[in-house]
């Protein structure tokens, strides 16, 4: 996770009214730090809540900022006054309060056009969330973010039902557990092994430019793309989708996903040093 990026989103999120910000009638506040190769685009509530979304050095993100103490990474229900749905996932952020999308271009598309956005867990899940934004009417300034980082403003992708985490998994449920490694192999004589590391472990974000997705047909997946077009062209990405097209899926809890959309990233130092050669927009 990018802490720089994190630290500009929390302190556009909590900047005072006389910020540098710019707001057009019922859009998204926007502002441009060009010494910083930096978009951002924000809603701000009462309480310090907030959601913010953001394209800086070509890394996009959305935070949900000022959520309930305690709340960790979630799979939420998301729905539009529309009517339009979506299963979203969120990962817990570097503080307390901060949630990010691991999905955030679809997320962000999801957000335009203005109205009710709620959240909601689903029922009996161990942390739980329920919560309403009003979004602004425009989104124009939603869009200048997404533009900003090369992201489409449309994706034929997001008619799709995503796969949630009870419905799949990439390893066979039935399949016994991975052998334990022996204690000591490789270590030289004479000397301790390395002790076990202590504390929990820290979350670790998906970076949104490696994003694939793919959809499933037999539990297969098929289709598999980059979704941020310019990932498409970079060094090695023919390959790793050649690796992925045709893996195999298991169905969890006698789900039926066939037909849905399946998002994972495969880091490649290769791909990002690609996208970071591209002249900002």
């Amino acid at each position: 996770m990018r802490l720089t990026l994190i630290a500009a989103l929390c302190a556009f999120a909590c900047a005072g009214p006389t910020a540098a910000i710019a707001q057009d009638e019922d859009d998204w506040e926007f502002q441009h730090e060009a010494s910083l190769n930096q978009t951002v685009a924000a809603v701000r509530y009462d309480a310090g809540v907030a959601i913010v979304v953001q394209c800086r050095d070509r890394a996009l993100s959305a935070a949900l900022i000022g959520m309930p103490a305690g709340v960790g990474g979630l799979e939420v229900q998301a729905r539009r006054v529309d009517g339009r749905t979506d299963l979203q996932t969120w990962a817990p952020g570097p503080q307390p309060g901060i949630l990010m999308s691991t999905v955030p271009a679809r997320d962000i598309r999801f957000m335009r056009g203005g109205g009710l956005y709620s959240v909601r867990t689903a029922d009996g899940a161990p942390r739980a969330l329920r919560t309403n934004f009003d979004l602004p009417t425009q989104s124009a300034n939603l869009d200048r973010v997404l533009s900003a980082c090369g992201w489409d403003l449309t994706d034929d992708r997001d008619q799709l039902t995503r796969a949630g985490r009870a419905e799949i998994s990439f390893r066979d449920p039935d399949a016994p557990p991975p052998r334990e490694r022996p204690r000591g192999r490789g270590a030289r004589a004479g000397l301790p092994e390395p002790a076990a590391p202590t504390g929990p472990a820290v979350p670790q974000l998906p970076v949104a430019e490696l994003q694939i997705s793919c959809v499933l047909q037999d539990l297969k997946l098929t289709g598999c793309r980059y979704d941020l077009p310019a990932a498409a062209t970079a060094p090695e990405a023919a390959r790793t989708l050649r690796r992925m097209e045709g893996g195999q899926m298991y169905a969890l809890n006698g789900a039926t996903p066939d037909g849905k959309v399946v998002f994972t990233s495969v880091p490649s130092t290769a791909i990002i040093d690609y996208l970071l050669t591209l002249p900002a927009r």
